[in-house]
């Protein structure tokens, strides 16, 4: 594996897109539309409180449908080949990511055009970014931790995961909360919090993507 870079992966690319199961992805970024566009379609006068709600519910989609993007039904079989597992997933990310972030674009500006009295601009849509930054990628560190025991399975484990954290983020207490409202005190120290997850997130997966030694 000596002599093996980054400059692999773009041509990568496209294989690397091919053999990526799109399904589960293109099923939740559809979900995640159509939470967003029936009340923007069906002018719903919704607060920022009840916005930034249906935004997270979006988030908790995307990264559901992002868990799956490592599986790889054929991964027994390629475990002795040049390109390492690092390289791999570096590919495999590098197709993922435009579309994910794309689909997110997508999804706050319909939020902002459909919210009543212009209270879609005032939306702390960066904060809210960071939440879904930090969900992704809590989901693939869990798939990639799974993927290294057993190959084809990694977005079975990762979406229970991403949905028992979004759940335990609602009953947190005040003090440590991470769905904070939008405007109010804690927003700030939330957003500590959910950059914090992030980075944990990034972190285990670049350390779960290793090569396995033998």
């Amino acid at each position: 594996m000596r002599g093996v870079t980054v400059a692999v992966v773009p041509p990568l690319l496209a294989p690397a897109a091919r053999a990526m199961p799109w399904a589960p992805f293109l099923s939740a970024a559809g979900l995640g539309l159509v939470i967003v566009a029936v009340p923007a379609a069906l002018s719903v006068a919704l607060g920022p409180d009840d916005l930034a709600g249906l935004l997270r519910a979006v988030a908790v989609c995307g990264a559901l449908g992002a868990a799956f993007a490592l599986d790889d039904p054929a991964a027994r079989t390629v475990e002795t080949v040049p390109t390492p597992r690092p390289v791999r997933y570096a590919a495999r990310l590098a197709a993922l990511l435009p579309a994910l972030a794309g689909w997110w674009a997508a999804v706050l500006a319909i939020t902002v055009a459909g919210a009543a009295d212009g209270i879609g601009a005032a939306l702390p849509l960066g904060g809210l970014t960071l939440e879904a930054g930090a969900l992704v990628a809590v989901a693939l560190a869990v798939a990639a931790l799974r993927i290294r025991a057993q190959p084809d399975s990694g977005g079975l484990t990762a979406g229970p995961a991403v949905l028992v954290l979004a759940l335990a983020a609602t009953a947190l207490p005040r003090r440590v909360e991470l769905f904070a409202s939008p405007g109010a005190p804690e927003w700030q120290g939330a957003h500590q919090r959910w950059a914090a997850v992030l980075a944990v997130g990034l972190a285990a997966l670049a350390w779960t993507a290793r090569q396995p030694r033998r």
